[in-house]
């Protein structure tokens, strides 16, 4: 076998995997000059001698034979980074997705309004994107492209704010002034279809390799993928046939690998329970690099044999921006006012887009301390909360010991007004840290423990 293809989405993983199968296939004396890695990225790197370079290094590799080994391990690493053929509106569909529009009332109409514009938020629910006014983007030729517009919206108007007044705009003219290119609202004659990009000089290359690989050469391909049809099909069209394909892990967004956890951190001569391996997956993710890079830690700070204690950890994990994101709910369920604010500034100061998910955590730590606070009332131990609630013990007890810290009427308020200010973080995002700064002080200060008792089914 000349060839194997390794794909998953866990970096370590699969540079593991290759060592191993590197190691499998040539004499130890051999590792040091007969083992050559590439990566896909530099091929197609915007620094043009860059690419350049390493695209004639790599096929002078590949044709020329090795003075210092008769056989070669050749690693092309991130296949997925080939372009592939991408419709010439995808940029258009793009921007398009930027521009936000919101329903309100002026003189008695209701009216659309482009949010950007805005100096104060408009407290409305209605909302549509530029993808939902147009119906169909056609690539014409060069820089063309045919806009059909939804019906409802061929006539419409857009208001915007200009300075303490506001004026009107057609929505063609308001699109053309927003998007790049050369729009066209009217269909021609005979619509052209959407054309297709090229193959690049690499894959071509590629592909003659694959067809017909150098005598002296084996060659491991990887990918960073979750399914190959993330690749270029013509690469993997060939892959399938010539290759030895191995699936690694493919982490998804419910993925919990807390066994790996287990077992990395016993080769690490640390001990770790089921409850702290799925504790430290809650605040460093789910990636084997990092959760790596976590347990070394923790096998410096600690001796060895050590049970790590859910406490220690958090003492102990490097505060990353994930990990940041976790304390400030953390904070906030507290009510530790400084903390909450001092994180939230970290997080959100320089990266505003951020928000939404910092937002989404918050929000639903307090859902979470809502149905808590109901389970308690109806008189459930804390034992039988923990195992209904079906999250991570430590963490559900956590979250038992803060949900004592508000009342019942008090948290019915804090979820229903996070429910209200849910769409302004969406499309506010400039002003998104202010508002949450805001929210953070009420709750703190306990300003909605004295509300009216909210009835339960009005709740989100």
């Amino acid at each position: 076998m000349q060839m194997y293809f390794f794909y998953g989405n866990q970096a370590l993983e699969l540079k593991e995997l290759v060592d191993e199968l590197t190691k499998s296939l040539l004499p130890k004396s051999d590792l040091e000059h007969g083992v050559f890695e590439f990566d896909l990225a530099d091929f197609f790197s915007l620094e043009q001698e860059r690419a350049k370079k390493q695209f004639s290094e790599f096929q002078n590799t590949c044709q020329t034979v090795s003075f210092f080994s008769p056989k070669i391990v050749v690693q092309v690493n991130n296949l997925q980074k080939i372009p592939l053929k991408k419709s010439p509106t995808e940029g258009i569909r793009s921007g398009l997705s930027e521009i936000n529009l919101v329903k309100t009332v002026v003189d008695g109409d209701s009216v659309w309004f482009d949010v950007d514009s805005l100096v104060d938020r408009i407290d409305t629910r209605y909302h549509v994107t530029g993808l939902q006014v147009v119906e169909e983007v056609v690539h014409c030729s060069g820089t063309g492209f045919y806009l059909k517009l939804d019906p409802l919206w061929e006539n419409r108007l857009v208001y915007r704010q200009k300075g303490k007044d506001m004026e009107t705009i057609p929505i063609k003219t308001f699109l053309d002034e927003r998007i790049k290119g050369n729009l066209i609202f009217e269909p021609l004659p005979s619509m052209p279809s959407e054309n297709s990009t090229g193959a690049s000089a690499i894959v071509t290359l590629l592909k003659s390799y694959l067809e017909n690989p150098p005598d002296q050469v084996t060659f491991i391909f990887t990918a960073n993928i979750r399914n190959p049809r993330e690749i270029n099909s013509e690469i993997y069209k060939l892959l399938k046939k010539r290759a030895k394909e191995v699936k690694a892990t493919i982490a998804y967004d419910n993925f919990r690998p807390v066994p790996w956890v287990i077992q990395r951190a016993e080769k690490k001569q640390l001990k770790i329970d089921s409850d702290t391996a799925d504790l430290l997956i809650e605040i460093a993710g789910t990636d084997f690099s990092i959760l790596n890079m976590e347990l070394d830690k923790l096998s410096l700070l600690f001796p060895p044999g050590k049970q790590v204690t859910p406490e220690e950890l958090l003492k102990s994990t490097s505060h990353s921006k994930r990990f940041t994101v976790f304390r400030i709910a953390d904070f906030l369920v507290q009510k530790d006012l400084y903390k909450t604010l001092e994180s939230l500034e970290m997080v959100l100061k320089d990266h505003p887009a951020e928000s939404i998910g910092v937002f989404g955590l918050i929000a639903s730590q307090f859902r979470r301390m809502l149905k808590i606070a109901w389970m308690l009332e109806n008189g459930l131990t804390e034992n039988t909360i923990v195992s209904q609630l079906k999250i991570n013990q430590w963490v559900a007890r956590q979250a038992v010991r803060y949900t004592r810290n508000f009342t019942l009427i008090e948290l019915e308020n804090i979820v229903v007004q996070l429910a209200k200010i849910d769409l302004q973080i969406k499309f506010f995002s400039k002003d998104a840290l202010t508002i949450m700064e805001n929210i953070c002080f009420q709750i703190c200060q306990g300003e909605f423990a004295e509300k009216r008792h909210i009835e339960r089914h009005w709740l989100p």
